[in-house]
């Protein structure tokens, strides 16, 4: 491993937000700042050696304020939506900042995508940011404490580990909001990466979003998906979940057995990502909604320019058999664990 940089990204209400970049002898790197504990770049080869970036982002601080993509940030202490922004637990009733229609997503604004992370420890291999949150913020209880750590490994595989306590019963359910690309072309769609998911069905979604209790293993895309298929046939399937959102907007149910939850191919540069995850979930987002404000190289931002592959439990599950997922009692310590890995191989 070469030494880790360090240097000055920006600033945020007068305080300085650092940025960090862990580089390995293969030439990988990672980059990550502190505002929002947020990915900046995870750089890989492709099949003829070259380098670049396959993490959607930008190259100021600015634009990352507020960002509507989210690009690769932490989302907590709940990630995806809760249904009506309340929940019961233990007998009392919580509201939440309702900033989704009716629901609750991401947390809403007062997510860990937009607090300003300290740097606890780093290491030319790794580096760990914490923040803590008040009882309270958002609606949701208890005074948290929140480790994000971010590795780079020898054979260039980008680590993400979460750890959460708290001294109250409450919901934990965070995840990684990067959008891969991987032809490092940020205006260009991902129509023709190929996906495959070691999947036991999707989890339907209604139109606000918010996805059914149990998964469908027998629906032509999820079929496909299972096998391998290239996204352009996927977003132009007929399938009624497709349409609705334009593309991917969907949970999918991990199969626990199996050591990777997918691949994600992209022929052109042979590069392809797979995704190695704790979480019983694989939420996956195709950049379906176009925010003219977010550019790229000047150009406003494309409809299907990432993918996000975000590992987690089931959205809503607060409201379901599968609460226990995202409860946290008081005392106990949340732990999840992720890894990325972008290698170069000519097939799947």
């Amino acid at each position: 491993m070469k030494h880790y940089q360090k240097y000055l990204f920006g600033q945020l209400d007068g305080q300085d937000v650092e940025a960090y970049r862990l580089e390995n002898d293969l030439g990988y790197q990672l980059s990550v700042m502190t505002y929002g504990a947020t990915i900046l770049e995870y750089v890989t080869p492709d099949k003829h050696d070259q380098f670049a970036n396959i993490v959607l982002g930008f190259d100021n601080f600015d634009a990352y304020v507020g960002n509507s993509p989210k690009y690769g940030a932490s989302i907590g202490p709940v990630a995806g939506r809760i249904a009506g922004a309340s929940f019961d637990l233990n007998g009392q009733t919580y509201h939440l900042e309702a900033n989704n229609g009716t629901n609750c997503n991401h947390s809403g604004s007062t997510g860990w995508d937009s607090a300003l992370f300290s740097v606890e420890s780093v290491t030319d291999q790794e580096i760990t940011l914490y923040t803590e949150r008040a009882d309270g913020t958002g609606g949701f209880p208890g005074n948290l404490k929140i480790w994000v750590t971010y590795g780079l490994t020898e054979a260039g595989e980008l680590e993400i580990s979460y750890q959460v306590e708290t001294d109250q019963d409450t919901l934990v359910n965070p995840t990684n909001h990067s959008y891969f690309n991987l032809s490092g072309l940020f205006n260009q769609p991902i129509d023709d990466h190929i996906l495959q998911l070691n999947t036991d069905g999707v989890y339907p979604i209604a139109a606000d979003g918010l996805p059914e209790k149990k998964a469908d293993a027998e629906c032509d895309f999820v079929k496909k998906l299972t096998k391998g298929a290239s996204l352009k046939e996927i977003f132009d399937a007929p399938d009624e979940q497709i349409q609705l959102v334009s593309g991917l907007d969907h949970p999918f149910d991990l199969n626990p057995s199996r050591n990777q939850a997918g691949t994600l191919y992209h022929p052109a540069s042979g590069r392809r990502l797979t995704i190695e995850t704790q979480a019983p979930c694989l939420v996956i987002y195709s950049a379906n909604c176009v925010d003219d404000s977010v550019q790229f190289d000047g150009k406003s931002m494309i409809q299907h320019n990432g993918l996000a592959l975000e590992a987690q439990a089931l959205p809503d599950a607060i409201h379901s058999s599968q609460q226990s997922d995202v409860i946290l009692k008081a005392g106990q310590i949340f732990t999840s664990r992720t890894v990325y890995f972008a290698d170069v191989k000519a097939t799947l």
